[in-house]
Order: C-alpha cells, then sequence, then structure tokens
C-alpha cells in the first residue's frame, strides 16, 4: 500500500499559499497578473493553473468570465495531454489579471471549503497520477473548459465545482479525488449535452 513518508514534511495546504500570496502583493486595489501567481505557484504546475483559471468563473465581475476561464482551462488541458512538464503562457494570458480586491474577498469566503477538502485530498493511489492519467485529466480538463466557455447563463459553477476539486486532487496526487472527480465531470457533460438537446428541441418544436 502507498504510504507517504512520516519524515517528510506536510506541504502547505493551497488556501495557505493563496493567503501568502495575497499577504506578499501589494494592496491598493491593484490587479495580480496570472503569470505572477504561477511564478508563485509553480511547484504546483497544472493543478495550481487550473485552479486560477477556475477562480473568475466564482467572481461576479463581468458577463462572459466563463469564456475567458474556459480558454484557459482549454490550454491547461491541452498542455497536460501534450506531455508539458509546466504551463506555458501565451502573452494574452499572462497578461490576464483579476483585481486584488476581489480575489482577496473570494479567497476568505473560500478559506474553510478549502481548508475541509484539503483534510479529505491526501496523496494516494499513485496509478491515477502517472503521466498517462495526467494526460487523460488533461483531455477531461479542455472538454470541460470548452463546456465552460458556452455562453449559457447560471452554468459557470456546474462545471467549476467539479474542476476545482479536479484541481486539488491535481496539486496533492490523490488518485482517488482524480478518479471521482473524471467520473463526475464526465457525467456532467454527458448530463449538459442531453438537457442542451432537450432545450434546442422544445425551442423548436415551439416555432413548429
Amino acid at each position: 500500500m502507498f504510504k507517504r513518508s512520516a519524515k517528510a514534511p506536510p506541504k502547505p495546504g493551497i488556501s495557505a499559499l493563496l493567503e501568502e500570496f495575497l499577504d506578499d502583493t501589494p494592496e491598493a486595489g491593484e490587479s495580480i497578473r496570472l503569470e505572477a501567481m504561477l511564478e508563485r505557484f509553480q511547484r504546483r504546475a497544472f493543478g495550481v493553473f487550473l485552479l486560477i483559471s477556475v477562480l473568475p468563473s466564482y467572481i461576479p465581475v463581468a458577463i462572459g468570465i466563463g469564456a475567458i476561464s474556459g480558454a484557459l482551462c482549454i490550454l491547461c488541458g491541452v498542455q497536460m495531454m501534450l506531455g508539458f512538464e509546466k504551463p506555458w503562457l501565451p502573452r494574452m494570458a499572462r497578461e490576464f489579471s483579476l483585481q486584488r480586491k476581489s480575489l482577496a474577498n473570494f479567497s476568505r469566503k473560500v478559506q474553510p471549503t478549502f481548508r475541509f477538502l484539503e483534510r479529505a485530498i491526501v496523496e494516494r493511489l499513485p496509478r491515477f497520477t502517472g503521466r498517462h492519467a495526467d494526460m487523460f485529466s488533461g483531455l477531461i480538463i479542455a472538454l470541460m473548459g470548452v463546456a465552460l466557455s458556452l455562453p449559457v447563463p447560471l452554468t459557470n459553477y456546474f462545471f467549476a465545482i467539479p474542476l476545482s476539486v479536479l484541481a486539488l486532487a491535481l496539486i496533492e496526487r490523490d488518485g482517488t479525488i482524480i478518479a471521482l472527480s473524471w467520473i463526475v465531470c464526465i457525467a456532467t457533460m454527458v448530463g449538459f449535452y442531453y438537457l442542451g438537446d432537450a432545450v434546442v428541441h422544445f425551442v423548436i418544436g415551439l416555432f413548429k
């Protein structure tokens, strides 16, 4: 059975890392660039990239924010599928930024949830944390990113929540939660497809 070494110091959770990052960031309502966040959390690589990509979906800043999150998720997923060792960002994505105040407010709201998840998500089942598993996770993330980017009102949370859990599982290398996240993501996409298909047929029926 796979066990973590008792001598290894515990890694700080993403909630602690985010809080630490905000403490080191200037106040005065300045924006925080995605590139700066990734540089700080690069040791957590794609899991952190995915979590940062999903964060805008929770923040009520503007209509169409799901398209930005979706595009970043697609970029993250495609790179994982191609076997990149660390995230690469085009210039537009590097310069994407969030207001520090919005990010700090979000951080305060989700701290209890993140801390609870970090206690439940631990390093285990390494068969689902290897290179091929990461490539499959990339496929799931890219498809979810496509769905997230669609201009359908009130659907951001349906895709953002399972992606957030998958991101935390990737950060902590929890194979059990990764595998469960695959199932939830696939079920979400299938359900979204059939619901969308039913709505389209209903609308067409009204016009007929």
